[in-house]
């Protein structure tokens, strides 16, 4: 039953140990997975480029991972920037809110602290960020490691149109990968690069047939993609207490087997293929690198007893990762010490203040977080 139905079956944990140390393993990223590095702190890049320095002889890139990850690059690099800019310019809006009062002086002594951290930790933070004309420090370390590991692109046009008349089919019977794209990309415009023009819906489904094309080798028995995209197009999700990703779908895994003749293939996430790194290629990498990775999107979040101290808490956080995780991180004891200058504030005498406080600032801070979370940032 399990030869005749192999898709179903995901690989024991001995398999997956042994493909990562044999030399006929491959190891495929996908463009989320390169982009992603420019939001992460930089101990954490150092500890992904750690694990890829210990395959270095196994990767991979697509040819088409690469062109998208060129062509998207400077909007990533740019977001990323923008993030600090509007935190900076949220900061020095609440100080001038509470600097505008003068019933807020005991209220401004106790955020004046709290705002200046911020303000610094923004700082240092956004001075490690790539520039959008020069500072890029991620992509020749990424040139370093695929410089000759990147596939050809198709030959010519006819080859890809194949592709999108073979997706259209697919697509409407949804059949894995790609064609949730069908709807978020649909929009997007097709664009041209070496003579071929490109349909952006159909990335997911050149970046399969490149990987499996490419799988067809000899000396390829295994196959790692380690992918940041984690909707239904890729993965097998159920409902059960929440959302779960159980494994990779079964159509995947069948046709590469059969199409390639490879004899194992799998899926993973950035933080489980570091994860997974870690414990089979005993590497240092730090857990927090891997925590980081895993939960990029974390809000600090500092439990206080008074209502109003909540209040005026909440309607003052920055829903940024990069800062969330840089104050978790680094910052734990300025952390402690603002908690402590919040809980022992005399919030009473501060509440017409805070009061004005919150109905001056949440809406527009608001308004940068639904920003930030429709570009996709947060």
């Amino acid at each position: 039953m399990k030869k005749l139905f192999s898709g179903f079956y995901s690989p024991s944990n001995t398999r997956i140990k042994n493909a990562w140390k044999h030399e006929k393993t491959l190891f495929v990223f996908d463009t989320n997975v390169l982009l992603n590095l420019y939001s992460y702190t930089e101990d954490a890049r150092d500890d992904f480029f750690k694990i890829l320095d210990g395959i270095s002889d196994n990767i991979w890139m697509p040819h088409h991972v690469g062109l998208e990850y060129q062509r998207n690059r400077l909007e990533i690099i740019k977001n990323e920037k923008g993030i600090f800019k509007q935190l900076n310019s949220d900061i020095e809006r609440i100080k001038k809110t509470i600097e505008s009062n003068e019933k807020s002086k005991e209220l401004q002594e106790s955020m004046q602290d709290t705002l200046d951290t911020l303000s610094n930790i923004v700082k240092e933070w956004n001075d490690k960020q790539p520039e959008v004309r020069s500072g890029d420090k991620i992509r020749p370390k990424i040139e370093e490691f695929f410089n000759d590991k990147i596939g050809v692109p198709f030959p010519n046009q006819e080859d890809l149109d194949k592709i999108y008349k073979d997706g259209e089919k697919r697509y409407k019977n949804e059949v894995p990968p790609g064609y949730k794209d069908a709807k978020d990309k649909k929009d997007k415009k097709d664009f041209s690069y070496g003579g071929l023009n490109y349909v952006p819906m159909y990335g997911d489904l050149i970046i399969w047939n490149q990987i499996m094309e490419h799988a067809k080798q000899d000396d390829i028995k295994s196959v790692f993609f380690i992918t940041d995209d984690t909707k239904e197009d890729w993965w097998y999700i159920i409902d059960s207490s929440g959302k779960k990703r159980i494994g990779v779908r079964a159509e995947l895994r069948e046709e590469i087997e059969r199409e390639s003749k490879i004899s194992l293939f799998d899926t993973m996430t950035t933080s489980s293929f570091m994860e997974d790194g870690k414990k089979y290629l005993e590497l240092d990498v730090s857990d927090d690198s891997i925590d980081e990775i895993e939960e990029k999107s974390r809000t600090i979040k500092i439990k206080l007893n008074d209502i109003q101290k909540q209040n005026i808490y909440n309607n003052t956080l920055f829903n940024s990762s990069k800062l969330n995780d840089f104050i978790a991180n680094q910052y734990k004891q300025e952390i402690e010490q603002v908690t402590k200058i919040i809980q022992n504030t005399d919030f009473n005498y501060a509440k017409e203040q805070a009061e004005y406080l919150i109905k001056n600032e949440k809406e527009n801070i608001q308004k940068q977080i639904d920003s930030l979370k429709k570009s996709g940032i947060l």
